[in-house]
């Protein structure tokens, strides 16, 4: 039993109606889910198909897909071995190493013998080779990249993923992998004990068992026992130079750490750790990810400085990392770039601060604690804190020991993929060695090297996991795509790549040939560009044109007929000077009006005495000691009351609360808003117009966030700031959002009135997106999903239950109203993982091309001809003067892509749970002003470019909404 069992207890899960925290990512980075998602764990339904085995024996398997193993893997595991390889010839040669002596000291599979052995240079000609089994996992980033990463050794022993990688039919594959180690394989014996002697051998394996045959026969002996605990006459022929051992006694040092075997008793995979603390910290870029690991000393400097005198004497001498640099997802670089392992300095923090403090000023404008992500041990290797299982209580406790002082280990700690129930960890033996004369490092890449297996094991159990077995998929146009474009001339790294794989997984999440027009808004290349241009040029820029020439015909293959996306449903409504101004006004009086505190954490204690620096005259500085989220909530309500009262739809259409506290497992107490939630006084809400349909057991989800960020220019000294935290007006981020909601009630109730609505939609104002609160209307939402127990409040003050309603998809509008300068008439279509998301962003896309097709049209009507581009306005008291309709360009861009900007979104969550969705945004532009600035105004809204988008994102969920299935 695999996935069909892994589904089976995730179901039963579901249906048990147990709690699903989920807690700021800031707090804590969750696991990716892969194969099943929590909202809809059904593998049929393709809400997430990845990583889950498909085919005849699917079941029992992983897939690792084309790109994971040459985008991840491929760079990432010479990588290790190079650092692995160069630290163990060290060792057996004599030299000074990177090896800490606690990890030598008393280690069974380094004893005297072999350390006395190597500073007389017996070993000095043998050739370093490594069976070392890795613990790999996909974990999941602040920027919502996936990534494999390196957690250290297995820590189900030595032995089992070698051995489980042969069957017994296999000789030949071992065969191979011993000639390439250069050893004779009718002249290998093999040793079935020690650690990882669970592991079955397979049958071939058996006749040529150590003691089956005599010792003087064999050239060599293929065993994972650590050398002290050989028989004597092995470790006498070794010694003697007479017989060989594989691997290289020396690469067992890392599963024989006798303190991170102790604790291992406390921490159940802590024995991956020896191995893992060999390496600095690798973030972004394309390769394995590796957490920061270390010790830190937090002792008296007196004190500290009398340890370091006497540290020879220690057996816990420790190399220190005190340092750690945050990453945070508003940071303006590219999301798959590389960060240097200090940073950049201007988010570098002590690691016991990070971990711990809940400072304003430690925290600065998007930091979080992130003990929740760590895992840490005293100096006795005693268990302080597990943070992905910890609790508040726990992280407290925690925090208290470290205060106090002391040499304390430390790991970061993202959870491994899930599925259901199960963390999923990929046992991967690194079949490598060093040449003893040229002193090079080569990785077995031959045919059949050993894949080891796939652990699913239950979160706190300790019986034996559910195994999987690993696949690599090599499929037709993927295997090219993933290979061929290591480089693009005058493009990021791996932009061919991914625009080749957007094809074709595209086409496969929607079972059917791609639009002509669809294909070329999932391809990034030059404006002027065609798809046949592109797709012509494929070859030349592939490292192997006839490769390319597969790809490329591949891809045309993918496309079908031209979309036929039929009249606009609603540009009656939307394609008018009237919607152009409601939208302006709406806009304006939402961004100057009387709302002006509008985050969550409003008031700030820590804002006495600061002003703002350079920028103060831009703060509301009499607004700076209330909190005005309240009243615009209160203000939304009364403009949905307006609209259903002016339709006609008084007790049918409602508009309704979605409350809950404000939860974190840190103290904010210096934001009144957080506080007066803990004590019971508050709650926070999300604001829900319900406009039904015919079908009440089926929802569509549109959505904003109705809270405003903090102004980095307000607050950060080098922007010209004090430290003070005050709300931005919020015009494009995110009024141009919540003012597309208010205008598609407007569309929305009068069909709902007639009938023509499908399913329910729900406009729903989502609550806390920007920090510090953190996603948290999307979270509140998104866990009263899952947990299948969402209840809203009505005006009277009664619940409506909608718990049983299925939200078939999520529209997620957030910034909709600047035009990029440099890269103008451009948005997104960002879809989440799967087929359902796939479903939406085809459905846009359609919208989009409506529209377009519509505007020459429109263009031509009176007041229309001959008219220009909008004006931006210094102010919003009156919009521009008259303007063309603008046809925009609606760049699909896939949750994986660098350009996606679903993860700086409330869409991240919706996509994570498996619910559908799909982001509407603007041309993002990391590093203009007007982002989270005092200059997020009207002078930066575009009224063409903003009424265009709603337009079309009101004419897809209409779309939607009537359409009789998704």
């Amino acid at each position: 039993m695999g996935w069909t069992q892994i589904e089976a207890e995730a179901q039963a899960l579901l249906q048990a109606g147990g709690p699903f925290p989920l807690p700021a990512y800031s707090e804590f980075m969750p696991a990716p889910w892969i194969g099943l998602k929590p909202y809809d764990p059904v593998r049929a339904h393709a809400s997430a198909t990845h990583g889950a085995g498909a085919g005849p024996d699917g079941d029992q398997r992983l897939d690792i897909t084309e790109y994971e193993q040459a985008h991840d893997l491929a760079p990432g595991l010479p990588m290790l071995a190079e650092r692995i390889l160069h630290e163990l010839a060290r060792l057996v040669r004599g030299r000074p190493h990177g090896l800490s002596q606690a990890l030598l000291h008393g280690n069974p599979a380094w004893p005297a013998a072999l350390a006395d052995a190597a500073a007389v240079g017996l070993f000095a000609e043998e050739d370093i080779v490594t069976l070392l089994p890795l613990a790999l996992s996909r974990t999941q980033d602040d920027k919502g990249n996936q990534r494999w990463t390196f957690f250290g050794h297995s820590h189900l022993g030595p032995a089992a993923a070698f051995w489980r990688s042969f069957g017994d039919g296999d000789e030949a594959r071992l065969a191979r992998l011993l000639a390439w180690c250069r050893e004779d394989p009718a002249t290998v014996l093999f040793d079935a004990e020690g650690p990882g002697a669970e592991a079955p051998l397979p049958a071939f394996a058996r006749p040529r068992l150590l003691g089956a045959r005599p010792l003087a026969q064999a050239c060599a002996l293929l065993t994972f026992r650590p050398f002290a605990q050989l028989p004597e006459e092995v470790r006498q022929a070794y010694l003697a130079r007479t017989l060989r051992l594989l691997p290289s006694p020396a690469s067992l040092v890392f599963f024989e750490h006798p303190f991170y075997k102790a604790l291992s008793a406390q921490l159940p995979r802590a024995r991956q750790i020896p191995l893992q603390q060999l390496f600095p910290r690798v973030q972004g870029g394309c390769t394995l990810r590796i957490p920061q690991s270390g010790w830190l000393d937090e002792r008296d400097p007196a004190e500290s400085a009398a340890h370091q005198h006497h540290a020879h004497h220690h057996r816990h001498q420790h190399a220190l990392s005190p340092h750690v640099a945050r990453s945070h997802r508003w940071q303006k670089h590219q999301r798959d770039a590389p960060l240097p392992s200090e940073g950049d300095g201007a988010f570098t923090d002590r690691v016991s601060v990070a971990l711990f403090s809940c400072l304003p000023d430690d925290l600065g404008l998007y930091g979080k604690p992130m003990a929740r992500n760590v895992q840490l041990w005293d100096d006795d290797y005693t268990c302080l804190l597990d943070g992905p299982a910890a609790d508040r209580a726990q992280v407290e406790q925690a925090a208290r020991v470290v205060d106090r002082g002391g040499q304390f280990g430390y790991r970061f700690q993202y959870p491994p993929m899930r599925a259901g129930a199960r963390e999923l960890y990929w046992h991967l033996p690194l079949v490598a060695k060093l040449g003893a004369h040229d002193g090079q490092t080569a990785l077995f890449d031959g045919a059949g090297r050993p894949l080891g297996f796939v652990s699913a094991e239950r979160e706190g159990e300790r019986g034996p996991p559910l195994l999987l077995t690993p696949r690599l998929l090599a499929r037709p146009g993927h295997h090219e795509a993933a290979r061929l474009f290591e480089r693009d001339p005058g493009h990021r790294r791996h932009t061919t790549s991914n625009n080749a794989r957007a094809l074709l997984e595209f086409r496969e999440l929607l079972g059917a040939p791609l639009p002509p027009s669809l294909a070329r808004r999932l391809v990034h290349c030059a404006k002027e560009q065609s798809l046949e241009q592109w797709l012509a040029r494929l070859p030349a820029s592939a490292s192997d044109p006839a490769g390319g020439e597969r790809l490329a015909g591949l891809l045309r293959a993918s496309l079908g007929a031209p979309l036929e996306p039929g009249p606009g449903m609603t540009f009656g409504a939307t394609a008018s000077r009237a919607f152009e101004e409601g939208v302006w006004r709406s806009i304006a009086g939402l961004a100057e009006g009387e709302f002006k505190q509008k985050d969550n954490a409003d008031t700030v204690h820590a804002n006495r005495g600061r002003t703002g620096g350079k920028v103060a005259d831009r703060v509301a500085q009499e607004r700076l000691g209330r909190r005005d989220l309240e009243a615009l909530g209160d203000h939304l309500h009364a403009r949905y009351r307006a609209l259903i009262e002016a339709h006609g739809m008084e007790g049918r259409a409602q508009v309704v609360d979605h409350r809950f506290r404000w939860e974190t497992e840190c103290d904010l107490s210096w934001s009144e808003g957080w506080a007066r939630n803990q004590r019971g006084e508050a709650s926070e809400r999300n604001v829900v117009c319900v406009i039904p349909g015919r079908n009440r057991g089926e929802a569509l989800v549109m959505g904003d966030h109705y809270d405003t960020a903090y102004m980095e220019d307000a607050y950060e000294k080098g922007r010209g700031g004090d430290g003070l935290r005050a709300a931005s007006s919020g015009a494009d981020d995110n009024h141009s959002s919540t003012t597309a909601l208010l205008r598609a009630a407007e569309v929305l109730l009068p069909l709902s009135r007639e009938g023509r609505l499908e399913r329910d939609v729900w406009l729903v104002h989502l609550t806390g997106e920007e920090f510090p609160s953190d996603c948290l209307g999307a979270r509140a939402l998104g866990r009263a999903l899952v947990e299948r127990n969402l209840r809203f409040v009505t005006e009277a003050g009664a619940p409506l239950d909608v718990s049983q309603v299925r939200v078939a998809g999520a529209f997620v509008l957030d910034m909709v109203g600047h035009n990029h300068d440099h890269d103008r008439d451009v948005f997104q279509i960002a879809p989440g993982e799967g087929a359902g998301s796939a479903r939406l962003a085809l459905r846009v896309h359609a919208a989009n091309e409506r529209w377009n097709r519509a505007v020459p049209g429109l263009n031509r009507a009176a007041g229309r001809t001959g008219l220009g581009r909008a004006r931006r306005m210094q102010g919003g008291s009156a919009p521009p003067p008259p303007f063309a309709h603008l046809a925009l360009a609606g760049e699909v861009r896939t949750e994986w892509q660098p350009r996606s900007a679903l993860y700086n979104t409330d869409g991240q969550i919706f996509s994570d749970l498996g619910v559908p969705v799909v982001l509407l945004m603007e041309n993002y532009d990391l590093n203009r002003t007007g982002y989270h600035d005092t200059e997020d105004t009207m002078a930066n809204i575009d009224l063409d470019y903003c009424a265009a988008l709603a337009a079309i994102a009101i004419e897809a969920v209409v779309d939607c909404a009537c359409a009789t299935a998704l």
